[in-house]
């Protein structure tokens, strides 16, 4: 019985014994695992200092060094006791590490919290100073505060005690001056875990570094010390100028300054002088030369227009022409082209170019374009333009005149006390004026159609033909305008009474005048008046019409005898003839009727032949039977007679060719108004263009020509020379625009020659090729004969490269250089303007002195007055066109200009 129990009860008492191992204490750190042997860990946070070492079970030692989860190295079976402690506490800084929940039952892997804290302590913080020369002092701080002066070698500690983290930085704030030390900290810094004393703070003499910067004008330049590679940036803003390293060099020590980075815009390459920039610091260092070289440009540009050595204007040899810069740098040129100075200019440098001696192959100033600024770059702008092949707008307005605007003239109505002011006087905007010069050279204009002078109460907004004459007396390159005989003090018997030149403005301040046929003799009002200048300087003039009729009267004015002041004695017109007593609308008288005589006509082409006679051809008016029309009759004046010579006594005859080049009494020119005339150094007499009758039969209706012919006087020929014999012709342009006739092959170094331009054996421009060049038909241009006989042409209305004939006001200007064999086709050469019409003017700025640029050009026009003067300048005023700003062509211009060609 006792035996059968035995097992119940050892089942029981292990039941107990579980219970109450169960009930024993597990720790609270964290654990894994049900099988064991566990592992004890610790996780540390906190922990600063050194020699913290803890201890598990009291016997398993675990030294930690650094805040982290660590493992004793003894483990625990499964129910065993783990109890984790701190046997050492961590000092420098001290600190107080305690575990959490440290012991209990491994029934898992367990891992201890050990947390760490540092202590307060209280330290105060110093060192020793050395090497402070005496009279000098320097500031030490702790922890970026706690500011210390000291003033003499020895011990040092600062005010304020170090607590808490114990954590102290002795740093020099401000190093000794009078004289420079540098001061250097060692054992400076850590963790105070008790009094510190062991700061030194040791200061020796030291030295700047520096020197000059000379020629500095770029940017970005720096500067480098190896002792510490500083780098010193040297701004081109201060120019030349001191510059020293911020950072003192301890004495003793080597430096080496070198260019770190170049300047740039602009670059130079700067240098450190050889022997300046290193050595050792002993004193301070002002010695270090930095020298960047001068940055320098070329100074040039252009010259144009320059005349040359005759007989082709070739390169100059005389030395005559010379540019100066700045008043010193001087340079000869010898010919058109690019020119540069052979001394530089500087960076910032100003330049300015005057013409130091004129060339000796022209009379006429040069115009300096660009000619002075400051050098910020190579100069290469600068035109001196010398006026040749080139238009200068003289005088007048840039602005036409219409009915709602009109352009009227201007003229002082009292003589002016000191000297005029001869750019205020200009007549008004006209057209189809007369022109003569005179033997002194001076430009005569009479009449045409347009608006009077300012002045007239009631001034008239309609245009209207006029009998105005005045004068511009050449003065320099430029001439004056003046109204003849406006301040004539002769008194007239009038009532009240007035004076000669008081009348002559009243009569200038109105149109429509009709003049008189008694004395004292004055011309009607007209337009398309023929006009001569014989060889003692009388002016002469023909027919015309007042706008509603036809004059053929012929007139004479004494010009030879007036002194340069033309505005105060009024010289005298003279009627010489009409076909009947004053009367308008005349036909023509021919042989066999006695005194044969011209009917009246407007817009003939006349000549002066080198015998002095006077010659008429065409025009429209009133031929032998009275019919109105296109003419084709010539004309001689000599010895107060009129001789028909050819042509026909009827109107609108078509023009009868021949063969190019072969002259014949059969031939003729068509009937035609409006056409240009000249007369070659021969004696022939040329004939160009116009409106009228072409070789067609019936002829072209409204018919402009672009036929050339040329009247041989001594043979009575005409021979067609070349162009077209069908009116309303495209004018056909070469490639570009040639500097003059095509006997121009020097113009030395200028492009846009017919033999193009090499230097050296290299070409710089091609040749021009002239093969077909033709203007195009048209009527009303101007022409003008220069000293070498060439035949020059400008503008009108007509056709240009388009065929154009509408808005077909054109501003081309032409030269034609005759054959060597006459009646031979010679050469037609495009020489400015525009092929296509309605070109508006470029007047640039009327300053003075008178101021030429290749660009500027007339605008567009037809039926302008023209003259030469005696320096063979080409002069042209007003006509019917085109402004600076027109779009129609339809004002009445009153601008002067003058073109200079190259003389052959």
């Amino acid at each position: 019985m006792k035996a059968a129990l035995k097992p119940f009860f050892l089942l029981t008492a292990l039941s107990l014994l579980f219970v109450a191992c169960s009930s024993l204490p597990k720790g609270s750190g964290s654990g894994s695992g049900s099988g064991g042997p566990f592992m004890i860990s610790v996780t540390v946070s906190g922990l600063s200092g050194t020699g913290l070492v803890l201890l598990d079970n009291a016997t398993d030692k675990l030294t930690v060094t650094a805040n982290g989860t660590f493992t004793f190295a003894s483990t625990v079976a499964t129910g065993g006791l783990y109890a984790v402690t701190v046997q050492t506490q961590p000092s420098n800084p001290t600190q107080t590490c305690a575990a959490t929940a440290g012991g209990g039952t491994a029934t898992a892997n367990v891992t201890v919290i050990v947390s760490c804290t540092t202590n307060p302590v209280t330290a105060t913080i110093g060192g020793m100073v050395s090497g402070l020369v005496a009279n000098s002092s320097v500031i030490l701080q702790d922890n970026g505060g706690d500011s210390l002066t000291i003033t003499a070698n020895g011990a040092f500690t600062f005010k304020t005690a170090v607590t808490g983290a114990d954590v102290y930085a002795v740093t020099v704030v401000t190093q000794p001056v009078n004289p420079n030390q540098i001061c250097t900290v060692t054992q400076g810094s850590g963790v105070a875990s008790a009094n510190v004393t062991s700061v030194a703070v040791n200061c020796v003499l030291s030295y700047s570094i520096g020197g000059t910067v000379t020629g500095l004008v770029g940017t970005g330049l720096i500067l480098v010390n190896s002792s510490d590679s500083e780098q010193l940036p040297i701004s081109a803003a201060n120019g030349n100028q001191p510059f020293t390293f911020k950072n003192l060099v301890p004495t003793g020590t080597a430096y080496a300054v070198t260019i770190f980075a170049e300047p740039t815009l602009p670059t130079q390459a700067c240098v450190v002088t050889t022997g300046t920039g290193s050595g050792t610091a002993t004193a301070n260092v002002t010695s270090v030369a930095i020298v960047c070289p001068a940055v320098t440009y070329s100074v040039g540009g252009t010259v144009v227009g320059l005349a040359g050595v005759p007989p082709n204007n070739g390169p100059l040899t005389d030395g005559s022409f010379i540019l100066q810069n700045n008043l010193g740098n001087t340079l000869t040129i010898t010919e058109n082209g690019p020119f540069t100075f052979a001394t530089q200019e500087a960076l910032n440098d100003q330049f300015e170019i005057t013409v130091f001696h004129t060339a000796s192959t022209q009379n006429q100033a040069c115009t300096r374009w660009n000619y002075k600024g400051v050098v910020t770059a190579s100069i290469n702008s600068i035109i001196i333009d010398c006026a040749h092949n080139d238009w200068t707008w003289i005088d007048g307005t840039f602005t036409a005149g219409t009915i709602a605007a009109p352009q009227y003239g201007s003229f002082p109505t009292t003589a002016p006390t000191t000297i005029p002011n001869p750019f205020t006087n200009t007549p008004g905007a006209r057209y189809g004026a007369a022109g003569w010069t005179d033997k002194a050279g001076n430009l005569w204009l009479f009449g045409g159609d347009g608006w009077e002078l300012t002045g007239n109460a009631q001034p008239d907004l309609l245009d209207g033909a006029m009998n105005d004459l005045w004068v511009c007396v050449p003065f320099g390159d430029a001439c004056q305008w003046q109204l003849q005989g406006a301040y004539d003090t002769t008194v007239v018997n009038t009532i009240p009474p007035s004076t000669v030149g008081a009348e002559i403005i009243a009569n200038a301040q109105s149109e429509r005048q009709g003049g008189s046929y008694s004395t004292p003799f004055v011309p009607p009002a007209r337009l398309g008046a023929a006009t001569w200048t014989d060889k003692t300087g009388n002016l002469w003039l023909f027919g015309g019409s007042d706008g509603a009729h036809y004059l053929n009267d012929l007139w004479m004015f004494n010009a030879s005898a007036l002194s340069p002041n033309f505005t105060a004695k009024a010289a005298q017109w003279t009627w010489q003839s009409s076909s009947v007593s004053p009367a308008v609308d005349q036909s023509g008288i021919y042989p066999p009727t006695a005194n044969p005589y011209p009917g009246a006509r407007t817009n003939a082409v006349s000549w002066t032949d080198g015998s002095g006679n006077f010659w008429l051809f065409g025009g429209f008016g009133k031929d032998g039977a009275g019919t109105l029309g296109f003419l084709n009759d010539l004309w001689e004046y000599s010895g107060g007679t009129w001789t028909f010579v050819s042509g026909s006594s009827l109107a609108n005859q078509i023009g009868i060719y021949g063969t190019p080049g072969t002259a014949s009494t059969t031939n003729a020119p068509g009937g035609r108004q409006e056409a240009v005339g000249w007369a070659d150094a021969a004696g022939n007499l040329w004939l160009f263009g116009g409106e009228g009758e072409d070789g067609n039969n019936p002829p072209t209706a409204n018919g402009i020509l672009n036929d050339l012919w040329e009247y041989n006087i001594a043979a009575k020929q005409w021979t067609f020379v070349m162009g077209n014999t069908t009116a309303n012709q495209t004018g056909v342009y070469e490639a570009q625009t040639v500097v003059g006739p095509v006997s121009t092959t020097g113009a030395a170094s200028t492009c846009g020659l017919t033999v193009g331009l090499t230097v050296s054996n290299n070409i710089i421009c091609s040749p021009v090729s002239t093969t077909g060049a033709l203007p195009g038909s048209r009527w009303g241009a101007s022409g003008w004969t220069d000293a070498g006989g060439n035949l020059w042409l400008f503008g009108g209305w007509g056709l240009d490269s388009t065929g154009t004939n509408g808005n077909g006001a054109l501003n081309d200007l032409w030269v034609y250089t005759p054959n060597s064999t006459a009646g031979q086709a010679g050469t037609w050469t495009w020489i400015k303007g525009s092929n296509t019409g309605a070109a508006n003017g470029l007047y640039g700025s009327l300053t003075r002195p008178y101021l030429t640029f290749v660009n500027w050009t007339p605008g567009g026009r037809s039926n302008a007055t023209h003259w030469v003067d005696g320096n063979g300048q080409l002069w042209l005023f007003g006509g019917a066109g085109y402004d600076s700003t027109s779009t129609s062509g339809n004002g009445y211009l009153n601008d002067m200009w003058r073109y200079l060609p190259y003389q052959n």
